[in-house]
């Protein structure tokens, strides 16, 4: 499955995507929040062969949804009625700030990309589960427990 990230903002709008098995998420671009948002990003929904968009859903302190989260899922429920893709929220604290403090970013304003990138993450940590890695288990020892004497 490839998902498309979605970090919506009133003046640029970043874009990350999946890898095709949708388990690891990479910048992709950043546009200009205009009139040509849809166009821009059904061309890509449809180029990159998308099958779920995840929009970073901007909440308020208190976790409720703030202004721009409002114009997210107006935006987001017109793509999915514009084309056949399944549009998911996925709630987001800082993630611009978080952005910025990756290594090569500290300050850089122009970090929408990596913050679609860090909202679709943890949306695909969530749907994936455990990594292989958080499975796997210590091989145990079959001597047996032997007691030291203390010094």
């Amino acid at each position: 499955m490839k998902y498309l990230g979605i970090d919506y903002g009133s003046k640029k709008v970043g874009f990350a995507q999946s890898d095709d098995e949708g388990r690891m998420a990479y910048p992709l671009m950043i546009s200009p929040n205009d009139n040509s948002l849809m166009k821009d990003t059904l061309e890509i929904v449809r180029a990159m062969k998308i099958t779920t968009v995840v929009i970073g859903e901007s909440v308020d302190q208190k976790g409720k949804p703030n202004e721009i989260a409002k114009e997210a899922r107006k935006f987001g429920m017109q793509l999915e009625n514009a084309v056949d893709v399944k549009v998911v929220f996925e709630k987001e604290w800082y993630s611009t700030v978080e952005a910025r403090k990756q290594p090569g970013k500290e300050g850089n304003h122009e970090v929408d990309d990596q913050a679609a990138a860090i909202v679709l993450q943890r949306y695909l940590d969530k749907v994936n589960g455990p990594s292989i890695a958080d499975d796997e288990v210590l091989p145990e020892d079959d001597e047996e427990e032997t007691t030291t004497e203390s010094w």
